[in-house]
Order: C-alpha cells, then sequence, then structure tokens
C-alpha cells in the first residue's frame, strides 16, 4: 500500500497533538520542579548566620494583626524567604553569571571591577543623620578643647581606583561628602583628607579584590599621611611584611556571588622598636598578647584576623614611658590601621560606636587621653546613625 500524503488539516491536527505531549511534559517537569523545591525549603533547616556573606540572615517573623495590617509582617516575610531559600547561595552564582554573560557589570549592589576587583555601591546616605553625627563630633571636640583631635574619612575603591571601575559605571563623588565633614567639624578639630593619598597609590594594591576593606598597605599611607596631625615624631620607615594568607575571599565577593578572585592578607611589623604589649578586650574580659587572632585564617572572614573582628572596647598598653594615650573611635577599617599605631603610645584604646553605650567623657578623663582620632571609611560613615548617640555628654 503506498503511503497517502497527509492533507494540511492533517498535518496541523498531528502538530497539535505532539505540541500537546511536549506541553505537557514540560508542565510536569516544571511541576515537579517547583514541588522539589518548595519541599526542600519546608525541609531546609533555617540558618541564623550566612558565613558566606557575613551577615546575620532573616528569621521567620511573627504573625499578628498589626504587622499585616501595616505591612510589616508581608515584608519580613518576604526577606525571610529570601535569606532563607534552598540553595540561596548557588542561585546567587548562578544569576550573576546570567548577567555577566549578557554584559551586565554589576551585582547585589557591587560592581564587577576590571581585573578582578569588586567594588562597593555607595548607598544613598540620610543626610538628617550624617549631619547629626557631625554636630555631635564637632560639640565633643569642642568639649575636649585641650586634646589633640584628628578626624580622617577614608575614601573607598570605588570613588579613588577609576581605573577599575566598569565603563560609564555611576560612582559617587565622595569628595562632596568628605568635603562636607570638614566643612561642619574643621573648626573644632585637625580634618585630614586623605584623597591626594590613597588617588597618588591607586594603581597599587591599597583595596582588596574582593572585600570592602582597605589593605595593610593601604592603611600604611593613609599612617604616613596622619603622623604629623597625631604628632608621632619619627615614624618607622621600614617593615618586616608577613602574607598570612593568600586565599582571602571578602565580603563583596560573597554579596555579589563573584568568586573568581583572592586577596593576600599582610601583616606589619616594624624593623626597629619594641612591640611587646598587651591587648584587653574589656567586654569579654580576655587579654592576649598581640592583635592578631591566627583562628581566623581557618574560618570565612579572614580580616578577623587583626583582633578577632569588631568589639565594644579594645585596650592597648606598651612599656613606652612617654605619656600619650590616644582614644581610637572607629570602624573596621581601623583594625588593621592599629598595628601602625602601636609603637608611639602608652595606652590605646579603641571605641566602636556601633556597639559602644557608656559614657564618653568619663572614659576620656579615666584614660588620661591626650590624643583623639576618629578613622572611618565614607561609606560606612554616610550610613552609621550610633557616633551622635555615643558622643552625646551626659547630663
Amino acid at each position: 500500500m503506498k503511503n497517502r500524503k497527509l492533507t494540511p488539516a492533517e498535518k496541523r491536527k498531528i502538530f497539535r497533538e505532539r505540541s500537546f505531549k511536549i506541553y505537557i511534559k514540560v508542565t510536569c517537569i516544571f511541576l515537579v520542579f517547583i514541588l522539589f523545591v518548595t519541599a526542600a525549603n519546608l525541609l531546609h533547616k533555617d540558618q541564623t548566620y550566612s558565613e558566606a556573606e557575613n551577615r546575620m540572615l532573616a528569621g521567620k517573623p511573627e504573625f499578628s494583626m498589626a504587622n499585616l495590617a501595616s505591612g510589616k509582617f508581608m515584608t519580613d516575610m518576604e526577606d525571610y524567604v529570601t535569606d532563607q531559600f534552598f540553595l540561596r547561595n548557588q542561585w546567587i552564582s548562578l544569576k550573576l553569571f546570567e548577567d555577566m554573560a549578557m554584559g551586565k557589570r554589576e551585582s547585589n549592589g557591587v560592581y564587577i571591577g576590571r581585573k578582578g576587583h569588586l567594588l562597593e555601591i555607595s548607598e544613598t546616605p540620610d543626610m538628617v543623620s550624617v549631619d547629626r553625627n557631625l554636630e555631635a563630633i564637632k560639640a565633643f571636640a569642642q568639649r575636649h578643647s585641650d586634646i589633640n583631635k584628628v578626624m580622617t574619612l577614608v575614601p573607598n575603591p570605588a570613588y579613588i581606583c577609576t581605573q577599575l571601575r566598569p565603563l560609564n559605571a555611576p560612582v559617587r563623588d565622595q569628595s562632596l561628602d568628605i568635603g562636607h565633614a570638614a566643612e561642619i567639624v574643621g573648626g573644632s578639630l585637625n580634618f585630614v583628607d586623605l584623597t591626594e593619598t590613597m588617588t597618588a597609590h591607586k594603581e597599587e594594591e591599597i583595596y582588596y579584590k574582593t572585600d570592602h576593606h582597605w589593605t595593610s598597605l593601604g592603611a600604611k599611607y593613609a599612617f604616613e599621611a596622619l603622623c604629623q596631625p597625631l604628632g608621632i615624631q619619627n615614624p618607622a620607615q621600614e617593615y618586616l611584611i608577613y602574607p598570612v594568607t593568600h586565599t582571602f575571599l571578602g565580603t563583596l565577593a560573597s554579596k555579589s556571588g563573584y568568586n573568581r578572585s583572592e586577596d593576600t592578607i599582610d601583616i606589619y611589623i616594624p624593623k626597629t622598636g619594641n612591640m611587646n604589649y598587651m591587648v584587653d578586650y574589656v567586654e569579654e574580659q580576655k587579654k592576649t598578647s598581640s592583635i592578631y587572632v591566627s583562628e581566623a585564617l581557618e574560618q570565612k572572614d579572614k580580616y578577623e584576623v587583626f583582633f578577632g573582628g569588631n568589639h565594644t572596647r579594645i585596650d592597648i598598653s606598651t612599656p613606652l614611658t612617654e605619656n600619650k594615650n590616644l582614644l581610637l573611635i572607629k570602624d573596621s577599617y581601623a583594625n588593621c590601621f592599629v598595628q601602625f599605631l602601636i609603637p608611639y603610645y602608652r595606652t590605646i584604646t579603641i571605641v566602636d560606636p556601633r556597639y559602644y553605650y557608656e559614657n564618653i567623657d568619663r572614659l576620656i578623663q579615666d584614660n588620661s587621653i591626650t590624643d583623639i582620632l576618629f578613622l572611618y571609611n565614607v561609606n560606612t560613615f554616610m550610613t552609621d546613625n550610633s557616633i551622635a548617640d555615643v558622643l552625646e555628654a551626659e547630663e
């Protein structure tokens, strides 16, 4: 029997039948996938902390009619689902590679820059809160007019390292933020603008590729620029440099999902000078003989090799006989900066306003403070709302 030629109507019918079968199979696969992901999310144990992102994760929100009516419950639930989603880190990486294949160079608030450098995108600050902090610093400085006071805001790599930015990537002009701060507080303390210092070395590794902090090299250049304002005479010129890890993958790598680069963390030891000192973690009631925490090199955030991270208050005492006692009010940029300060002060009192709730005027009096240094990076300072409360005078 000869094969009969199909009519156009019969061809359309066969095409519809085959298409229908394909649609059914695709739908079934999709439904199975949805059921699998749903079941995985239901069975997946909630995590309280993301080591990859170095932050606390959102927990399951409590339901109440008030929260539902205000919209807070749905907002919190969205944060919870986003943070606790099954295989979240893998999905972030997959999304990043898809975006990069399409030419996109930004992921979750991070620019994927040139030469493997990741650049944090500055948030739009609340200028009311910023001005409140600056006015508090000004009033605080005026209360302690007999003490040498220095302040600096370290510009971030997205602003300084123009050669690393993606093409046409918008970046906040941090010179305006630094200038605004200097205008308000400059008459009450010595404000040091580090923009020229950092720009002069922007071709060097003064910032980590994968983390939002500066490197020890960047901190060294800043220290050299701050020596004169701080009254440090004859600072060390030569250092023994020890790389303590070559596999640092920082917060920006975790935040963006881009993990194709790794960093080296160096520590600097002056070739001359007595480096014996004691470190007292006041709140933790723990004392050590080093600011370096080697155990941190076994964990995700290896930048915590400096002090083991941020602490409410740290006291450092040295054998120096000269009566120079420093109060350092800071963010985490200062953690690797302290290694350069130690040889020049009898005591260094380090306070992180994000965690400190004691009376700071009494702290100055009790520790015979002779010098005060405010050291922040611009991004953190412009979003920190804790400084004013800490510096407020106690009635």
